[in-house]
């Protein structure tokens, strides 16, 4: 009995425990996180130009109780739930944003991610059985690496991979060595929930790095180094082909509400099959691994971290213990397939599906996992050096030469001064890159880091065992010596970004403001109809130079012309063409490179000179054109032809609108119609050959019309328009084709009077309606299977997943009121 009271007393002090450390971790974070959301919000490009627009248009419309499937705001109608990062079965984005306003949402988004990838990472080496201090460490290691921090403020995609990762592993893990079903059904679910959440955020390259890692894991667990509850050849052969593939159910049915109605998408994409034809861009040798030490960089990984990472390997006679096998391979993984070339490694991955045409489009995006297995490396050497565990001798002294090699290392070339603000070396390619090729000297906040982390490593190896409070009072300042490290280097890497030109630009602005109602927008929401508006600044969208609108998105001037994805954000009757997004529609890319007479970067869809007289504009039944009432002199005489071709309707200090009275109505019937290819329509459209007022192209067999000798008495009336149905009264003397200025799209069925009808894509783009003569009534509604579909597969694993959450719940209470301690731990 006094044994089992010891127990309980014990399991108690290591819950105390891990609840100090995770309110350690809570306060690191709220000190930490006063720079990106205090006096306002950390933005990026990616941040301010796309996603706060589609989480608030996510938000806005969950709190109306629609399902948000599409966005008629973007791109004249684009799907909303099939967009791979529009924040639909993301949980954090549905429930902040719909709960919150966008800037309270926005700061609490920033917040959560930081808390959670801590967390997340301090109950996985938990879990792989280390201590609070080196679980500590592998927290702070984890939640302040630059790659995450940094892109917290900006590109969610990748911020939400690094959050989910550790527990994808940690309930891979609890499943794997669990006896009891039950419990493997419950982490099976627990690992699955994380999965579908990474397929939410980011189906891609993150997801397959991510699926890669888990499935690096299972394998490791289940083949190499199985816990006591597998033994035998076959016993290992039976678990990893049980856990990998009941992981992937969860995760993959709990993400189909998601997922389906992507995959549907990305089949009709820009972006079909991969990233074929879009270039490969980026990628690392050996020697740029000395991105990792550089301080501020992107990619800083702590020079500390890095120097209990490597010892990790060597100091322990145990080498499967605390997983470090695993951490060190996927670190090295990462870092190899980070790679420009083709290795071995490359070669023999890219036999898995569509991951050559993936990878090699910016290959270091991999480094999203590599940080992972450096933070339980450096958490099992600290975990080692307090346990007193493996050689004395190799504890000592290897702490010593690694911290040596990376002094050595980073000191190889001479000290490059770094400007203040620093050149931009490219678009896409970004500033950041700037600093990493400029020089790898040791900054002294990086270097005195490393020498601490290294004198207090010694410490706890050569502490005797009867100072074991010594230890942990080392151990915890190691923990905080990195934090001070990296958080100073990623306080140092947002106030360069402040600095810098372009996307990798961070600022911080009040989102109430920066998103403020403009007086061009209080003008374009009065207009009645529906209509389209595109924004136009001549200085940038001239013939010899393009940048893009979000680019300068920091810019009052340019946030004014309501231009990349802002119309998404102010909802309501505000219907742009343009966009930022790396995924559209095709055709809609074909569409706009005839306008225009030239291509442009896929993510972008601007207007540039040559498409402001082309009948396609018309077409698409742009009827406003923002431009900016101040430009420079050579940019003057363009907007002024501009403005003599088209009136001024609304004149503010920073914008004029020009009404483009050429453009066609919304919604309008011909009584003719000829059959063309897709390309030939293109042709014939934008020659003006072919009146698409008159006469529609389409590319299946032309419907059966009929000439109305009195075609003035046709009638077109949009009685209501919203994102996922509209509803029109049309009346005809003779059959016609009713043609609709909206994208077409499989998921979109019309009704006529209530009766299905065929719908058909008319000139290259645009939906169209067989209409009977008659008064009619035409309904058009957005009904996608896959989403369908994809709900109810989600709704089930949900439903399974929370009655093995309740099952397992009522179990642990039973024990828990039982009178013999003994069971509970027995049950544990």
């Amino acid at each position: 009995m006094a044994e089992t009271k010891h127990s309980v007393s014990s399991i108690r002090s290591r819950r105390y425990a891990d609840l100090a450390a995770a309110a350690l971790i809570l306060a690191l974070t709220l000190f930490s996180a006063r720079s990106l959301v205090l006096g306002g919000t950390a933005i990026g490009m990616d941040a301010a130009t796309q996603f706060y627009p589609w989480y608030s248009y996510l938000g806005e419309s969950l709190r109306a109780g629609q399902i948000p499937a599409w966005n008629p705001h973007q791109f004249s109608g684009v799907p909303f739930a099939g967009d791979p990062l529009s924040g639909w079965t993301y949980l954090p984005a549905m429930l902040l944003f719909a709960l919150l306003p966008l800037a309270l949402a926005a700061k609490s988004y920033i917040l959560l991610h930081l808390l959670l990838a801590g967390l997340y990472a301090y109950a996985l080496a938990r879990v792989l059985g280390m201590n609070v201090a080196g679980a500590l460490l592998a927290g702070v290691a984890y939640e302040y690496a630059s790659y995450f921090y940094v892109r917290n403020t900006c590109c969610f995609a990748y911020a939400s991979v690094f959050v989910w990762l550790p527990l994808t592993i940690l309930g891979a893990e609890l499943a794997i060595r669990s006896t009891r079903w039950l419990n493997r059904g419950l982490w099976w679910g627990v690992s699955g929930l994380a999965v579908s959440q990474i397929l939410a955020s980011w189906l891609g390259q993150g997801s397959y790095y991510a699926l890669l890692a888990l499935g690096g894991y299972v394998a490791y667990r289940t083949l190499l180094v199985p816990p006591e509850n597998i033994r035998g050849l076959w016993g290992r052969v039976s678990g990893a082909a049980l856990h990998g593939p009941a992981i992937l159910l969860f995760g993959f049915g709990l993400a189909a509400a998601g997922l389906l109605p992507r995959l549907e998408y990305n089949s009709l994409s820009n972006l079909a099959g991969g990233y074929s034809g879009k270039g490969i861009t980026g990628g690392w040798n050996i020697a740029d691994w000395d991105r990792l030490l550089i301080s501020p960089s992107l990619f800083y990984a702590g020079a500390g971290v890095l120097a209990l990472a490597l010892v990790a390997p060597f100091i322990s006679r145990n080498r499967t213990l605390y997983a470090v096998p695993y951490s060190a391979g996927l670190a090295l993984f990462a870092l190899t397939f980070a790679g420009k070339g083709t290795t071995l490694l490359h070669s023999a991955l890219y036999l898995l599906p569509y991951l050559d045409r993936l990878h090699p489009h910016n290959p270091h995006r991999v480094m999203v996992i590599f940080y992972l297995g450096v933070a339980l490396l450096a958490g099992a050497t600290l975990t080692h050096l307090v346990r007193g565990e493996g050689r004395r001798l190799a504890a000592v002294a290897l702490p010593i030469l690694a911290a040596i090699f990376l002094a050595t290392r980073s000191t190889l070339k001479p000290p490059v001064e770094i400007p203040e603000n620093p050149p931009d070396v490219g678009l896409w390619s970004g500033p950041a890159n700037y600093l990493l090729k400029i020089g790898v000297q040791m900054p002294p906040g990086a270097f005195w880091a490393l020498a601490l982390v290294t004198a207090l490593a010694v410490i706890c190896a050569i502490t005797p065992p009867r100072l074991a409070f010594l230890r942990g009072v080392a151990a915890i300042l190691m923990a905080l010596v990195v934090f001070v490290d990296l958080n100073a280097a990623d306080q140092a890497r947002l106030g360069v970004a402040k600095n810098l030109n372009g996307g990798d630009k961070i600022v911080k602005v009040d989102l109430d403001e920066f998103y403020e109602t403009t007086g061009a927008t209080r003008f374009l929401q009065t207009r009645e109809g529906v209509y389209r508006y595109v924004g136009y600044e001549p200085r940038f969208n001239s013939a010899s130079k393009v940048v893009p609108y979000q680019i300068r998105f920091t810019d009052p001037a340019t946030r004014a012309l309501e231009a990349a994805n802002r119309a998404t954000l102010r909802g309501g009757d505000m219907y742009g063409i343009q966009g930022y997004n790396a995924i559209q529609l095709k055709r809609y890319g074909q569409y706009m490179d005839a306008l225009n007479g030239r291509s442009q970067d896929y993510h972008d869809a601007d207007v540039f000179p040559g498409g402001l007289d082309s009948p396609l504009l018309d077409l698409l039944g742009t009827r406003y054109i923002v431009v900016p009432s101040n430009v420079g002199p050579e940019d003057q005489q363009s907007l002024r032809e501009l403005e003599q071709k088209l009136p001024t309707v609304y004149e503010d200090d920073t914008v004029k609108v020009l009404e483009n009275r050429e453009a066609l109505p919304h919604a309008w019937l011909v009584h003719s119609a000829r059959q063309t290819s897709k390309k030939e329509a293109l042709d014939l459209l934008s020659s003006g050959e072919v009146d698409p007022g008159k006469t529609a192209l389409v590319e299946e067999q032309t419907p059966l019309l009929q000439r109305s000798p009195t075609s003035d008495r046709d009638r077109v009336s949009i009685e209501s328009y919203e994102a996922n149905e509209m509803r029109l009264e049309v009346g005809t003397d003779a059959d016609a084709l009713l043609v609709l200025g909206d994208v077409y799209y499989p998921a979109w069925k019309a009704y006529v009077d209530g009766e299905p009808v065929s719908l058909y894509r008319a000139d290259h783009l645009f939906r169209a309606v067989p209409i009977p003569a008659g008064q009619h009534t035409v309904e058009l509604r957005y009904e996608s299977w896959p989403l369908r579909i994809g709900l109810a597969i989600s709704a089930a694993t949900s439903f399974v997943l929370a009655a093995l959450i309740l099952i397992r719940a009522r179990k642990r209470n039973r024990l828990m009121t039982s009178t013999a301690p003994w069971e509970v731990l027995k049950a544990s």
